[in-house]
């Protein structure tokens, strides 16, 4: 079975349960979950779909850990059957609470590396790892003093 396939029944019993599964397209950000899944009174959760045993890239978990320290349930759905059990727990669940644990698939760990010297201090770069020029930071600086600092007229 394909992913599309898993994908289609889980959007459909989104809509069935009161909510919307939106579908992510980032120009920016790579590896982010497929549906952006939002239920009333604001809850919002991301959900990653797969074909049947198959699993999340390295990426996709890095990402997933990203949302999650921001305090977002991240699922990953792989089977018919976990697409109730999912709907029901976020239909539940109280944003600021817990998300409950032991939902949809089993999402791989990502193993720790270290980088090599030049890379291992990673605060001098941005998301895309080019270096950032103290120049262009100088230049916000600026805007930011002269925004706070005056008055507008």
């Amino acid at each position: 079975m394909r992913e599309y396939v898993v994908e289609n029944e889980f959007v459909k019993a989104v809509r069935k349960a009161g909510g919307v599964a939106y579908k992510l397209n980032s120009l920016t950000a790579n590896g982010l979950p497929d549906r952006l899944v939002l239920f009333p009174p604001g809850k919002t959760v991301f959900v990653e779909l797969k074909a049947p045993g198959k699993q999340m890239r390295p990426l996709q978990v890095k990402r997933r850990r990203q949302l999650q320290q921001l305090g977002f349930p991240v699922l990953c759905v792989d089977r018919f059957s976990q697409i109730k059990d999912v709907i029901e727990a976020v239909r539940r669940w109280k944003p600021g609470e817990a998300f409950p644990e032991g939902l949809g698939a089993a999402v791989p760990e990502l193993e720790n590396v270290t980088l090599p010297g030049e890379l291992a201090d990673m605060s001098d770069f941005g998301d895309t790892l080019e270096k950032t020029d103290p120049e262009v930071l100088a230049m916000f600086e600026e805007l930011e003093d002269i925004a706070g600092g005056g008055e507008v007229h």
